[in-house]
């Protein structure tokens, strides 16, 4: 019989690692990347803005996504190309990279992979659902209250871009194969 509980806690990973496309995450590198990249504040937050609004679009075919190819399938895709679009995002040079950059990690990690993770957790527990859905949800916040300081310490370190190649390369790495044993 499969066993669901032990994904969960993969499911809750997937979420966490979301955090390149996410606000608090960008806003980790906004400082060093608007004076790395001579960009004013207003043309960043416009960028911002419509990344955030073509982003959302990539929400739309998630469901339908992972019911038919598969959740492993879909979470490791969304997973590596959002690793690969923030290895890209680190070594950006000019506008349109950056505009490109950005709206990627917005709508493959804020928005798909977000939709994906939570479509894991309904998928896997038609019992218990809303007990799943509180430790996940636990699980997520002890996950970013890690992933935030540590992020934000790898960036006053290295620099904003060898901690976003970083991320990526963790995400590609680490989390994506991690994700396959879904």
């Amino acid at each position: 019989m499969h066993k669901p509980w032990p994904n969960l806690a993969l499911a809750a990973l997937v979420m966490v690692a979301t955090l390149p496309g996410r606000t608090q995450g960008l806003g980790l590198v906004t400082e060093p990347l608007l004076a790395d990249l001579q960009v004013d504040r207003v043309t960043y937050a416009t960028i911002n803005l419509w990344a955030t609004l073509i982003g959302a679009l990539f929400c739309l075919p998630c469901g339908r996504l992972v019911d038919t190819l598969g959740s492993r399938a879909v979470v490791s895709a969304v997973l590596a190309a959002l690793g690969a679009t923030v290895i890209g995002m680190g070594s950006a040079h000019g506008l349109a990279a950056l505009v490109i950059g950005i709206t990627l990690t917005r709508g493959l990690g804020q928005s798909a992979l977000s939709v994906v993770s939570l479509a894991l957790v309904g998928k896997w527990f038609t019992h218990r659902l809303q007990y799943a859905m509180g430790v996940y949800s636990l699980l997520v916040g002890i996950g970013f209250i890690a992933a935030f300081p540590s992020v934000g310490s790898a960036i006053l370190t290295w620099g904003w871009r060898p901690a976003w190649s970083g991320i990526g390369w963790v995400l590609l790495l680490v989390v994506t194969p991690l994700a396959w044993l879904i």
